[in-house]
């Protein structure tokens, strides 16, 4: 082979070296606490393949499940410090790196979804969400997670009184337990990761979640009785590294942005329809599921709120707190008046 095929022969292979290089693909994971069929994992499989599809393979989406990256806390840490791009975390632990989330920890705030997502997706949500760069993350959109309900194995749990003494299990969210203290419970922070295991060796005697995890863990192997109390509506904030999100192109960044929008109203749409399911295959699982009236609600609501918000108010900006309470009761007033 002459000396002039050798060289462009060469010169062939580092275009070629270069164009790979050039298109390398952008790797964009996601930490999730829960399993792959939750409804929040579900809605995240419309993101990779929204984003996948409309980067046209430049961004690779790979979503991890069941805590593999880390715990909801750590996750978001990770996010912060720029080792991880993107993770899901309940306000919970989001109040940790942004006190505004505390504004979802007021109990009995909501009492339908259609209110809670009429906020979320209104202006003071949305506000919500931008807060989140004040902390070096980029507030995307509200994955679902549902209505938080109480299970135990001690009674079933239908008056503020039946709260008496039961030793049950929060996030390590001081909001959460100062709500359980205030019903007469005695609150104690368990990870997520740990919370089976603390049932199943009767360290605690109930827990809250939404019914997607009661079915997701299992729990109608550790806990009787399974109480509707709606507390505590729980969405699951998706969040970014704001450093890696604002070093995406314009046209990445809208993908993504619209992406999230699409996975968090795919995930609504998930919980919501199968929620008398879960119901009725946990009571066949053998737990004893009840509702509690109106009014036994508002006076959980009673012993409880008034206090939460205050203590709310000392430890986030007071005017956003009036300004979330406001958006409430506006969306209530809304919806009674079918607008």
């Amino acid at each position: 082979m002459s000396k002039k095929c050798i060289a462009v022969l060469l010169v062939l292979l580092l275009v070629l070296s270069l164009s790979s290089v050039g298109f390398a693909a952008t790797k964009v994971r996601i930490s999730v606490c829960n399993a792959p069929t939750h409804p929040q994992n579900i809605g995240l499989e419309i993101f990779k393949n929204y984003v996948e599809e409309k980067t046209n393979g430049e961004m690779i989406v790979d979503v991890y499940p069941n805590s593999q990256l880390g715990a909801e806390r750590e996750s978001v840490e990770q996010c912060k410090n720029g080792s991880l791009e993107m993770a899901t975390a309940s306000a919970g632990p989001l109040t940790t790196f942004n006190s505004k989330f505390m504004v979802l920890d007021i109990p009995f705030a909501f009492n339908s979804y259609d209110v809670a997502w009429m906020v979320l997706d209104g202006p003071v949500g949305q506000k919500l969400l931008e807060s989140c760069e004040e902390v070096g993350l980029k507030g995307l959109s509200f994955m679902e997670n549902g209505f938080r309900h109480v299970t135990n194995n001690v009674r079933p749990v239908t008056k503020v009184e039946d709260f008496a003494n039961i030793k049950i299990r929060t996030m390590e969210a001081p909001m959460h337990m100062e709500n359980f203290k205030l019903l007469g419970a005695n609150p104690t922070p368990v990870p997520w990761t740990e919370l089976y295991l603390t049932l199943q060796q009767k360290i605690v005697d109930g827990q809250e979640n939404p019914l997607a995890n009661l079915w997701e863990v299992k729990m109608y192997e550790v806990q009787k009785y399974a109480s509707l109390t709606g507390h505590i509506y729980d969405p699951m904030p998706l969040v970014a590294d704001l450093k890696w999100f604002n070093g995406l192109t314009p046209k990445q960044q809208s993908i993504i942005e619209k992406g999230a929008i699409l996975a968090q109203n795919y995930s609504r749409f998930v919980n919501n329809a199968r929620e008398e399911e879960l119901a009725r295959l946990l009571t066949e699982k053998g737990m004893i599921i009840n509702d509690v009236t109106d009014e036994e609600k508002a006076r959980m609501r009673d012993a409880s709120q008034a206090k939460v918000v205050e203590a709310i108010k000392k430890n986030t900006d007071p005017a956003f707190v009036d300004e979330w309470l406001k958006a409430i009761d506006k969306a209530g007033e809304d919806i009674k008046a079918g607008l």
